[in-house]
């Protein structure tokens, strides 16, 4: 029973936010949220801040270069955004800006998902060293878990394009359901691993805690 209430503590602990102040999660009532080492978060942010800020830099040319474009099919559909002359200049800047969200969207989430991995990494105040000591493992194995689902969500590509393409012009199409239906088959596959890796990563916390007696373990 205890090894399960040391898991347990520990985490609810990773899944708690970071940013917590005071009395519950946003202020109310309803009991102390666990306060994460405000120097390491702020570090974690400041490292996010200029990874969103680089990503930027490095996607503005792309963004720039159709700038004309999307200003063309902004000033098309002025007027008439049901017009033949918007649609085909509206469909021109989508074309034009796909490689860019393309290149620009996973470096944006990388830098989030590394933001996220590093606050979760900060050490509550006042852990019990047993637990403190356990948590860059557990972290380090739910991050290894999320890689490999992306990188399964990557085989997926073709088929998410392809239910993007189907759905754009009419979601509730036959055409739109097959699409999603092939996209939903395809990432079932990631999903069951993802489960299979979790797994993992719980009873390598268990195997990790199991020598923590309560939370208050000093060793």
């Amino acid at each position: 029973m205890r090894r399960a209430t040391v898991m347990t503590l520990l985490v609810l602990g990773l899944a708690i936010p970071a940013f917590g102040q005071g009395p519950g999660r946003d202020g109310r009532a309803g009991g102390p949220v666990p306060l994460k080492d405000r120097r390491c978060v702020a570090q974690c942010r400041r490292e996010t801040r200029a990874c969103l800020k680089d990503a930027r830099a490095a996607a503005a040319p792309c963004f720039e270069a159709c700038k004309s474009l999307v200003d063309a099919a902004r000033a098309a559909c002025e007027t008439d955004p049901q017009s033949d002359a918007c649609q085909a200049a509206a469909e021109a800047a989508r074309a034009c800006l796909a490689p860019c969200y393309d290149a620009y969207r996973p470096v944006v989430r990388e830098c989030k998902h590394k933001g996220r991995e590093c606050v979760r990494a900060c050490p509550f105040i006042g852990e019990p060293p047993c637990l403190a000591r356990c948590r860059p493992g557990y972290v380090h194995c739910l991050a290894g878990a999320r890689r490999t689902l992306t990188e399964c969500r990557r085989d997926c590509d073709d088929e998410s394009m392809a239910a993007r393409r189907a759905c754009a012009s009419d979601a509730a199409s036959e055409a739109c359901a097959r699409a999603r239906a092939a996209l939903k088959a395809c990432l079932e596959p990631c999903r069951e691993l993802l489960q299979q890796d979790l797994a993992q990563c719980r009873d390598t916390l268990g195997e990790c805690t199991e020598g923590c007696h309560d939370a208050g373990t000093s060793g």
